[in-house]
């Protein structure tokens, strides 16, 4: 199924002509008389989509709208609404209440289906960001999409620099928004360089398809303007090029010339949609840096290390040098836990963390990999100059004593490193993540056994 969409109308006829045509296009569909047999139908079973007659009897279409829209998990929804007559400030009420759509009957069979696929393209890619993040609700975007009073960057796009200036013109009497204008064909020379705009305004001419419909594929394959929305604004009876526009990725599409209110109404859902987006965005990608970093300190952890080391020995197979594999641990840490508290021994470890960091090159990995033992992995030439880092990273933590919470005296932190290399030997297996460790481990014990802050090294190789 392509998703599932209720119909919600008084007459019989009107949901079976929609059901009709839905059902042929694949959709699951579900039917409502009413608006309170559809609130109940939308608390029991959420639709993918809300198709509904904007004249629905003893309530009016804001009031329908407001009250689809507190049911929980219902406020990315999209709501499509269906008028036979032309009011724009009923069109209006109903935008500003929650409607992602209002269309005048009768519409056409192939836009009203296009309508569609836009808006569940909409819901499904925002379904899955939530889902990948586990967020259903944002701090701060649970308000009404028209509660977004920060000023935007539009960026209008006409056939010609005067109709473009003309519409500029309109939206900057009316609206906060910082606005660029220009032509189609010089658009691109003007915003080089500028902030990529939250929404962009494609005016079509009929002269102007195939330059539109160019810049519109442009705009949705570029990697730096693929999130911006496009919203298309037609001449009348174009329904033919606005469900090409549509699954195209236009955004929106608004037919004959645009309403102010209206238009600034969907400039405002537009950005709210990508404002969403983006802290959706950026929830996944810090969900994603919390699952490789240790939360402590800072640095990489076990999940995030082990992968590392194994992508430097695929590098070996490649003609890399070879790298170093040490463990370091640090010397009687159990004693700072002991005599200074476990919340001393956090500020030791962060502090140490802080200083090996500071002494190492970009590029290197530090992972702590447990309670206060750390994984290190650097390129190196041969075993005298990875001793010799270590010896660096050794001297480094030992010369930089750490002023613990609470106390005027530092205190001197020392650390044992046991290192192996990793390298390509002709004729032998390429080394292992776990032999690699192995032998890093059993190098830092006789580190440990030669009296601690030093290092030891393990000359054969892990295979």
């Amino acid at each position: 199924m392509s998703g599932k969409i209720l119909i919600v109308d008084a007459s019989a006829s009107n949901r079976i002509v929609l059901k009709v045509k839905l059902a042929g296009a694949h959709y699951e569909v579900a039917q409502a008389t009413s608006a309170r047999e559809a609130v109940a139908c939308v608390a029991q079973d959420r639709p993918d989509l809300v198709l509904a007659n904007a004249h629905l009897p003893e309530i009016t279409a804001a009031e329908f709208l407001t009250s689809l829209r507190r049911i929980d998990g219902m406020a990315t929804t999209p709501i499509v609404l269906l008028h036979s007559e032309s009011c724009p400030a009923e069109r209006c009420a109903a935008l500003a209440a929650g409607a992602d759509d209002i269309l005048g009957k009768p519409v056409s069979e192939p836009l009203l289906l296009a309508r569609l696929r836009n808006l569940l393209r909409q819901r499904h890619r925002d379904h899955d960001l939530s889902a990948q993040t586990g967020t259903t609700e944002i701090a701060g975007l649970a308000e009404p999409r028209h509660a977004f009073q920060h000023p935007g960057q539009i960026t209008v796009i006409a056939p010609t620099v005067a109709g473009a200036l003309s519409l500029k013109a309109m939206l900057a009497a009316r609206s906060r928004h910082h606005i660029t204008a220009g032509s189609m064909d010089n658009i691109r020379r003007l915003t080089s360089g500028q902030p990529v705009p939250d929404v962009y305004l494609l005016r079509f001419g009929a002269a102007s398809d195939e330059d539109g419909l160019r810049l519109l594929a442009d705009l949705k394959a570029a990697h730096r303007t693929r999130s911006s929305p496009v919203i298309a604004l037609l001449d009348r009876d174009w329904d033919g090029l606005a469900v090409t526009l549509l699954d195209m990725g236009a955004d929106d599409v608004i037919i004959g010339p645009p309403e102010h209110e209206e238009l600034l109404l969907r400039l405002s859902t537009q950005m709210h949609r990508k404002r969403r987006e983006e802290h959706l965005h950026q929830e996944l990608l810090s969900g994603l840096r919390a699952a490789v970093v240790d939360p402590l300190t800072g640095t990489h952890n076990r999940r995030y290390a082990l992968p590392f080391v194994n992508r430097q020995i695929e590098a070996l197979k490649a003609g890399s040098r070879c790298f170093a594999v040490m463990v370091a641990d640090l010397d009687f840490f159990k004693q700072v836990n002991d005599r200074h508290g476990h919340a001393a021994g956090d500020a030791v470890l962060c502090a140490v963390c802080d200083r090996l960091r500071a002494s190492l090159k970009e590029g290197n990995l530090l992972a702590r990999i447990g309670g206060d033992e750390f994984l290190i992995v650097t390129p190196t030439s041969d075993s005298d100059h990875a001793r010799q880092t270590a010896d660096d990273l050794c001297r480094a933590l030992r010369q930089s004593p750490i002023l613990l919470p609470g106390s005027d005296l530092p205190i001197t932190v020392t650390i044992s490193i046991g290192i192996t290399l990793g390298q390509h030997r002709p004729g032998l297996p390429a080394p292992t993540v776990e032999g690699l460790l192995h032998e890093a481990d059993r190098a830092l014990y006789m580190a440990k056994a030669q009296g601690r802050n030093t290092v030891g090294f393990c000359a054969r190789t892990a295979a």
